[in-house]
């Protein structure tokens, strides 16, 4: 029995150690806070009432950033990228860590840019986004693209990050295109519209393997093949059109060849 009693007290003292560790660990876990750039920024230490005693840190030093501290809240005048940091906050006197902060500065998404371009028809097609202008915090893009009042199935790129490819419903269609684009981040979001036909972001890659070689007992004229993009599905039902220019060393101007359909 008494062994019984030992075992028993020694699983109580254990469980509350456990309690207990797991209770800092929570406490120690960063949480992260958005701010806009050029705002005053506050941030509270925990649950701590006013009139709390606390020193803050950033990044493990003393915060020396233009600031005001009243009791538990830290209040950040006009801040910018610089203010970048993990803070931490201390309760006076004894020195316990109560709270840390992880504090982002940003600014709200602009209007996306938006272009879409088919080099694989009549397979399909594929857009791409970007903004003009850095929000300094992570974003997220949501894409929705209609035809005939209907979403199109959207697959994402596995490469770039930006760019999804979209298969054409149908071939020829009279209905137009329109791609919506949201940009999203922690401060806000915006959205852009791309309306495009089908014939306008029709555009093949280069031709490939292309080589010029001179022709035998006739040092001035020169054979020059190529091959058709291995990204354009259809040869035959979509032949393509090639234009040949070009110049000798001794000229300025590009001179070009009759087209030819291949």
């Amino acid at each position: 029995m008494m062994a019984n009693l030992v075992t028993s007290l020694c699983c109580v003292v254990l469980a509350a150690v456990v309690v207990a560790y797991a209770q800092r660990r929570i406490q120690l876990v960063a949480r992260n806070q958005y701010e806009r750039m050029g705002s005053d920024v506050t941030m509270q230490c925990g649950s701590l009432e006013s009139g709390t005693s606390v020193s803050w840190k950033v990044n493990g030093t003393d915060v020396q950033a233009k600031h005001q501290l009243e009791g538990p809240v830290l209040i950040l005048n006009q801040v910018d990228l610089s203010h970048n940091g993990l803070y931490s906050c201390f309760q006076n006197p004894h020195g316990e860590r109560r709270d840390t902060i992880y504090l982002h500065v940003g600014v709200p998404p602009r209007e996306p840019l938006i272009t879409c371009r088919s080099n694989t028809y009549p397979k399909g097609f594929y857009c791409n986004w970007h903004l003009q202008h850095s929000t300094y915090i992570p974003t997220s893009f949501e894409v929705d693209i209609q035809h005939n009042q209907r979403s199109l199935a959207v697959e994402k790129d596995a490469v770039h990050k930006n760019r999804c490819h979209v298969r054409f419903p149908e071939v020829f269609s009279s209905y137009p295109y329109v791609v919506n684009v949201t940009v999203i981040n922690a401060l806000g979001k915006a959205f852009n519209t791309y309306v495009f036909e089908e014939s306008n972001i029709v555009k093949p890659d280069p031709p490939e393997r292309v080589t010029a070689t001179p022709i035998r007992f006739n040092p001035r004229r020169l054979e020059v093949s190529w091959q058709s993009p291995a990204t354009w599905p259809e040869i035959d039902s979509f032949p393509l059109k090639y234009f040949l220019r070009y110049r000798p060393l001794i000229r300025e101007q590009w001179q070009h060849v009759s087209t030819t359909l291949f």
